[in-house]
């Protein structure tokens, strides 16, 4: 080892860790080994907190990155030995280094560590990697490396939190638990002395706690109430305002300060207090307290607010579910004492239901019906039945009806509610109760009139309970109701209206379903005709570039160049037609019912129209493409549209994955009777876990990792649909991210004596003598009849072009045409017209008529057939197949 080595870090004027190790240090006038030279030299270079224990004592030696770490227990821990330097919080530490002391290299993930800075404590999570060092083949030393996983750490502590918190609240259905494990769970979790929730009153003057948490050292606050104002009207004021409270120590802030008291009153030195606004009022707080000085993170505070609104949530469906549930209990006891009321005719049992019933809906201790009735006599005497109590106790009631307790409920003067009424000013002192017997005391009083239609008072209701504040306006609607069920023709009416309003919502709503259904069938009608509408109007563009291209292949067969381009317009013109046919059938495709035009292909051409195809990508990347086709033709049976479909669709993936400059080699070769195709790029590659489901429908996004630039969703999965329709199979294979890709595709190949060159399909019309015929081409697209009619004159044909109907057909009758080529959508008559008149004369009536229009469903076709047609071909016009017409039109004359 040099001698810059040995002086390098330790011997140079630095500040820091490197000037402390200079003073403190001390090795015994002993010089630094050289193993422990290089090691410090790299520590003290390195940007991340290492450190190194070396020597029999095992000092400690560490760098600046890792001050951040120690915290307090810097400098005191430089050159101390490891047991003294990381004991307490940081002697999980130990072990890692005991086992990079015995010689080998240890890992611990997410180690918890405690941080002292500023006399406070902070828990950090680090990875810890330690590695023995070695000098003259022994270990003398341990070398450590840290990386702060705090962040992460935390995140996913959260994450789990934040699941347990959902499920634990998702099943709870009683408020006050909900507020209750609520509080419990982030108390936990963030190690709080005490968590809860609180609701504040309508007038905004006090909190009130029923249910929290604390961790044994701080009293519960739960079933107390405590005024607003004496925690500070400042600080409550921005509780109001919907600003979270971070109060970190009580007697350092300016706002809390004045009131230490109160909240020393309850424990809390530190605290997060979270303001839940409902209607524009504060409504409620949820709230973290510590009976010390605490430095409440960001990260705290928000996950607070996060729970604070989860638990409203939760409280707020809680309080909604249980109303639903009281309501339906509170719906099947009137629903049994309408029963009652319509099944019994005994007025004593009549009124024992509706007492039970009003007893137990209310949460009275004790109940009352009380009737006016006529004796023969036609006096009036009062007829009752009881609940929670003796009779005996109320017999007091046939003199009571004049007392101002049953005054106002037998004259209709509404309904009477006390919380208390042995101080309601409204009575004196047991007004006409007559000092009732002990087990009967009320306080809490509840009087309801019924009513009949015809609004004569027919009694009352009459409920009490020995504790202040029983009865709600809640507990007045409830009665009223059951005041209302004791009257049978009301509650008659109620079912009525209820039954009445059930059938009208019926029949709204199969109205409704019907209209629904109706428009549903038009929008569908709407969509066919407007995807035959579309698919008409881009076939017409297509059929002028299509003869063009034609023409241009055959005047110019002797320049390659020209023919080229030609064959590559005339492929894609093909390619633009087939898309345009599924088009017309969308759900088809997408259930994978696409029909294969099935012939003899030769792979090697499916390949170069494919390449074609992606070209422009590939150029606009300057790929370099390597291709390896055998000389040979190798046929496949298949559609040569959708394998080409297939093949460009893996070459535009293998060129947009692969950064510029890249490579893609493409390689065909027969083996085993199977054509194997397969294109290999040096692109972004994919991790293992991506392999089995890449050719799944829509696989991309976070599954892609590199590959995340919206590849490997459909078109793969196309790819995948349209192999095996041929009778194939694809694979992918990857050696992993950044390190390219391979797509294979096997097919099976065409029995030898079944191929045919391909080129004689698309060639001159056969074998058989040529004899031009007059032709006639009727098209109001004047580019496409005028392109047409060029290619038809090249091939040797005398040809007429006409742009509408009525002069095709007066020009028709005057030349006699052999055969005519007519367009459906015709401006003054369409083609169906002019055919069946053509038909009817007998200068044209043995014409080949051929249609060549943009409509190409099968009842299109069917219709040509009813019209007269021989023929129907669909826009862009097939040249080859129009020639083999108009040739056996020529043989059969």
């Amino acid at each position: 080892m040099n001698r810059a080595m040995r002086a390098s870090p330790l011997d140079a004027d630095h500040v820091g860790v490197r000037a402390l190790l200079r003073v403190a240090v001390d090795w015994h006038g002993k010089p630094w080994p050289d193993s422990m030279r290089v090691a410090v030299d790299l520590m003290l270079g390195a940007r991340f907190p290492m450190f190194a224990a070396w020597g029999a004592e095992r000092r400690l030696v560490y760098n600046d990155a890792c001050i951040a770490l120690l915290g307090e227990r810097h400098p005191g821990a430089l050159g101390q030995p490891l047991a003294q330097a990381f004991r307490d919080a940081w002697a999980g530490v130990l072990p890692v280094l005991e086992a990079g002391l015995a010689g080998e290299a240890a890992l611990v993930e997410d180690l918890a560590l405690e941080v002292a800075q500023g006399g406070r404590a902070a828990r950090r999570y680090v990875t810890l990697s330690a590695s023995p060092l070695r000098e003259g083949g022994q270990v003398t030393g341990v070398m450590c490396v840290l990386t702060d996983t705090t962040t992460r750490v935390l995140a996913e502590q959260q994450h789990r939190f934040q699941l347990r918190l959902a499920a634990t609240l998702r099943e709870l259905l009683d408020p006050v638990e909900v507020m209750e494990a609520a509080s419990a769970l982030l108390g936990r979790h963030l190690a709080a002395g005490r968590a809860g929730y609180g609701e504040i009153d309508r007038a905004g003057l006090t909190v009130t706690v029923e249910r929290d948490w604390t961790d044994g050292k701080v009293a519960s606050l739960a079933g107390e109430t405590r005024a607003l104002a004496s925690f500070g009207p400042a600080l409550i004021e921005r509780l109001r305002l919907g600003q979270t409270l971070q109060i970190d120590d009580v007697g350092a802030d300016p706002l809390a300060a004045p009131y230490a008291a109160g909240y020393a009153g309850i424990g809390a030195r530190a605290m997060i207090v979270v303001p839940i606004i409902e209607a524009g009022r504060l409504a409620a707080i949820f709230y973290l307290h510590e009976a010390a000085p605490r430095d409440w993170s960001a990260r705290e505070v928000a996950l607070a607010e996060d729970v604070a609104r989860q638990t409203r949530e939760a409280v707020r469906r809680a309080r909604v579910e249980e109303t639903l549930r009281d309501e339906t209990r509170i719906l099947e006891v009137l629903n049994r004492t309408g029963q009652a009321l319509a099944s019994t005719l005994d007025g004593d049992m009549l009124l024992q239901a509706i007492t039970d019933a009003g007893t137990q809906l209310s949460g009275a201790r004790f109940g009352a019906f009380v009737c006016n009735v006529q004796d023969e006599h036609g006096e009036r005497l009062l007829r009752y039945t009881v609940a929670g109590a003796p009779r005996e106790a109320f017999e007091q009631f046939g003199r009571a009806y004049p007392s101002a307790f049953f005054r106002p409920t037998f004259h209709n003067e509404g309904i009477v509610r006390s919380d208390d009424i042995t101080r309601d000013p409204r009575y004196g002192p047991h007004d006409g109760l007559a000092a009732p017997p002990e087990h009967c005391t009320v306080r809490s009083y509840l009087a309801v009139p019924v009513v009949a239609r015809s609004g004569a008072v027919l009694g009352g209701l009459f409920f009490g309970h020995p504790e202040p504040g029983v009865f709600s306006e809640r507990s007045e609607r409830i009665i009223a109701g059951v005041a209302a069920q004791a009257a049978v023709a009301m509650d008659n009416a109620r079912l009525y209206e209820a039954a009445r309003t059930s059938a009208l919502e019926r029949d709204a709503l199969l109205q409704s379903e019907r209209a629904a259904r109706v428009e549903a069938e038009r929008l569908s009608r709407m969509k066919d005709e407007f995807l035959a509408m579309l698919a008409h109007e881009l076939r017409n563009p297509l059929a002028p570039i299509s003869s063009s291209a034609a023409l241009l292949g055959i005047q110019f067969r002797d320049e390659p160049r020209v023919r080229q381009a030609s064959a590559i317009v005339g492929r894609q013109v093909k390619h633009m037609s087939r898309l345009i046919d599924d088009l017309l059938d969308v759900s088809r495709v997408t259930r994978g019912l696409v029909t294969l035009q099935v012939d003899d292909v030769d792979l090697c051409e499916v390949v170069r129209s494919a390449l074609d195809q992606t070209h422009p990508l590939i150029e606009e990347k300057s790929h370099r493409v390597e291709l390896d086709l055998p000389q040979c033709p190798l046929q496949v049976r298949g559609d040569a549209t959708r394998l080409i479909q297939a093949v460009a669709n893996i070459l535009n993936n293998a060129a947009k994955y692969t950064p510029p400059a890249g490579t893609i080699r493409v390689s065909l070769a027969l083996h085993a009777g199977r054509a194997r195709l397969q294109v290999r790029d040096n692109g972004s590659g994919m991790p293992p876990d991506l392999l089995p489901s890449v050719f799944d429908l829509f696989t991309q996004g976070a599954r892609t990792l590199a590959r995340s630039q919206g590849g490997l969703g459909l078109g793969l999965a196309l790819v995948k649909k349209l192999v095996e329709l041929h009778g194939g199979e694809v694979g992918a294979d990857s050696a992993g991210v950044g390190l390219g890709s391979v797509f294979t595709i096997a097919l099976p190949c065409a029995p030898a004596a079944d191929a045919v060159s391909t080129a004689a399909h698309a060639g001159a019309p056969g074998a058989q003598a040529f004899r031009p015929l007059r032709v006639l081409v009727v098209d109001d697209n004047t580019d496409a009849a005028d392109s047409l009619g060029m290619l038809l004159r090249a091939q040797g044909h005398t040809v007429m072009v006409d742009y509408s109907g009525r002069g095709a057909l007066r020009r028709a009758l005057r030349e006699a045409p052999d055969a005519m080529v007519i367009d459906i959508g015709l401006p003054d008559m369409d083609g169906y017209q002019l055919a069946t008149l053509l038909r009817g004369q007998p200068e044209t009536r043995d014409a080949v008529l051929v249609a060549a229009t943009g409509y190409g469903e099968e009842r299109d076709r069917a219709r040509a057939r009813e019209a007269g047609f021989a023929h129907h071909l669909v826009k862009p016009v097939d040249i080859a197949a129009l020639v083999r017409i108009l040739q056996a039109a020529a043989s059969g004359a």
